[in-house]
This record gives structure tokens, C-alpha cells and sequence, in this order.
């Protein structure tokens, strides 16, 4: 335990790559207003983090998390949504929990902060066991998430996502894979700027790796693709 929260204080301090706020910072039309949505969506998304197979009643997840999302930062869809030069990856550091529940369901939720900007959010997660798995059968479980952007005063987003994952423990390792459709809806929340609402759905499709060295820790990599690249990393405790 004591080592899982210098992981905690390490992965808190590493300083993010995107440092500006997220505003309204110059004209944008509705096509443009889309393109960030489904961007920012990507980064807003709460992504799986773990694999399929169910935690099991007394099951516990918890763990810091790394995301970081490559966009379109020489886009004019970022410049004019960003006060001051965007980076070419918005990184944010997330906590997530998950628990174990009966039935074959699991439950999460999860908060993010990105580093020296206003963007942070908020979401809960719920997975139903399809298939258990076994020695010789992958788990198989059908996922649904929701998150809110938090902190940025002139915007309201959110996203709702729902789709099906699969994973195969070997030893140590843990592959596994999802699609998901995600919905993301943003909307001004400020007058003047004459968008409107809009609604995006993109596929999400991700890969990962859980590796275990030890009893109860777990280190995990993610890769998604869906309008753009978000990579993850995850050190946590998981029984």
C-alpha cells in the first residue's frame, strides 16, 4: 500500500503537456465547433482502463492513471478554442475506482485534472459480465460509461458511451480489446458566440495489456483510436 501511494504522489507531479485553459478565444463556425467536439470528446471519453473479466463481489480496482490524447493542435479549431498556443497532446493525470458487484456486474467511477489548465471531469462506468472466462474461454463484457467536462465555465460537455470487450489472462499478462460507440455533446454556455449544440458519435476501438509482477499490482497500457490516437497508463492495485 505504502508503495502504490509514492506511485500516486510520482504520477501527480509529472506536469502536463497541454498548460493552456479551454475558452472561447476567437471566431469559430459550426463545422469547426463539430471537429472540437469530437477531439475534446475523445479526451473527455472514460476510457476502460482494465480488462473485461468481472472483479467478482469482493473484487477492488483502484489506481493512478496517465492519458494523453494526440490532437489537431495546428488545427483553427484548437487555436480559437484555446487561450494561448495548444500542444500537440492533452494530458491528464485520473483516479479511477472500480468495485465488484453480484451478478456478474461491475461498477466505477473516475475524476481527471489536466495540469496547468481548467479542463477536469468526472464520470461512472458499469460493466455486465456476458461471459466469465476460464482457462480456455476469453471474458467477455458489455460496457457502458458516462463523463462531464468540469471547470471550464463557457462550455458544457459530456459523453455516453456503450460497447462490448473482451480479454485472456496468461500468467502474468492480461490482453485485451473493446469497441465502443461514444456520443459526445457540447454547447456553448456563454451568449455571442452564435454556435449551436451539436451532437458527434464516434467508434472507439481499443487494445491493452494488464501485466502483474506482483501480487495485487497491476500495470497497464492502452491504446484507442476513434476521431484521434489517446494513449494510457495505469499503476494500481487490483484483487
Amino acid at each position: 500500500m505504502k508503495r502504490f501511494g509514492w506511485v500516486l504522489m510520482v504520477l501527480a507531479l509529472i506536469p502536463g503537456a497541454f498548460a493552456q485553459d479551454i475558452d472561447f478565444a476567437g471566431p469559430m463556425n459550426q463545422v469547426q465547433f463539430s471537429n472540437f467536439t469530437k477531439e475534446m470528446g475523445t479526451a473527455l471519453w472514460f476510457s476502460p482502463g482494465a480488462p473485461a473479466e468481472s472483479l467478482g463481489v469482493t473484487g477492488f480496482d483502484v489506481s493512478a492513471d496517465i492519458l494523453l490524447v494526440n490532437i489537431s493542435n495546428g488545427s483553427d479549431f484548437w487555436k480559437n478554442m484555446t487561450i494561448g498556443d495548444p500542444n500537440n497532446f492533452l494530458t491528464t493525470t485520473r483516479i479511477h475506482v472500480q468495485k465488484g458487484l453480484p451478478f456478474g456486474v461491475d461498477v466505477g467511477m473516475m475524476w481527471s485534472k489536466a495540469r496547468d489548465s481548467n479542463v477536469s471531469s468526472w464520470g461512472v462506468e458499469a460493466k455486465y459480465s456476458l461471459v466469465k472466462g476460464s482457462t480456455v474461454m476469453p471474458a467477455v463484457v458489455a460496457r457502458a460509461s458516462y463523463s462531464k467536462l468540469t471547470g471550464v465555465d463557457h462550455l458544457n460537455m459530456n459523453t455516453k458511451s456503450l460497447g462490448l470487450m473482451v480479454s485472456k489472462g496468461f500468467l502474468m499478462f492480461t490482453p485485451y480489446a473493446g469497441v465502443s460507440l461514444v456520443q459526445m455533446h457540447a454547447s456553448p454556455s456563454v451568449a455571442g458566440t452564435g454556435l449551436s449544440g451539436v451532437t458527434e458519435s464516434v467508434t472507439q476501438v481499443s487494445g491493452g495489456l494488464q501485466f502483474s509482477p506482483f501480487p495485487f499490482l497491476v500495470v497497464n497500457g492502452e491504446v484507442s483510436k476513434g476521431e484521434v490516437l489517446q494513449y494510457a497508463l495505469k499503476v494500481g492495485i487490483r484483487f
